[in-house]
């Protein structure tokens, strides 16, 4: 016979308080989906580019003129620098052991915030 388990189930994850490491561990999962699946939209674009000089132009000129493709390239640019940076935390922690404790694991999530908030106003000046 199976016993009912009486242990408390919190179904809705917006109330649910993760630590700031869970919270990068969780956005470094969803920015690499989100680079894996950008990659060929990318391609593409590059693609497009090195065809042919009047490809190019035609690129550049709709890269000027279309908003929606600049929102477009800044996510781009913004969730791969996150993923690497978190990526780059990452493998510290399990290569040579930095990061381990739940201080420094802390404190290098918050430099990964911090690094990704500075490089995303640096493409938001320079891709706007």
């Amino acid at each position: 016979m199976i016993e009912k388990d009486n242990r408390p189930v919190n179904l809705n994850l917006l109330t649910i308080s993760l630590p700031i490491i869970g919270v990068s561990s969780i956005l470094h999962r969803i920015s690499g989906l989100a680079v894996f699946f950008s990659f060929p939209l990318v391609v593409w674009l590059l693609s497009i580019s090195l065809k042919s000089e009047e490809s190019f132009v035609a690129l550049t000129n709709l890269y000027e003129n279309s908003l929606f493709l600049k929102i477009i390239t800044y996510l781009i640019l913004v969730g791969f620098s996150y993923h690497l940076l978190a990526g780059s935390k990452k493998l510290l922690s399990d290569a040579f052991g930095i990061g381990e404790t739940l201080e420094s694991g802390r404190f290098l999530s918050w430099l990964v915030f911090g690094l990704t908030f500075i490089i995303a106003i640096f493409f938001l000046i320079q891709v706007f």
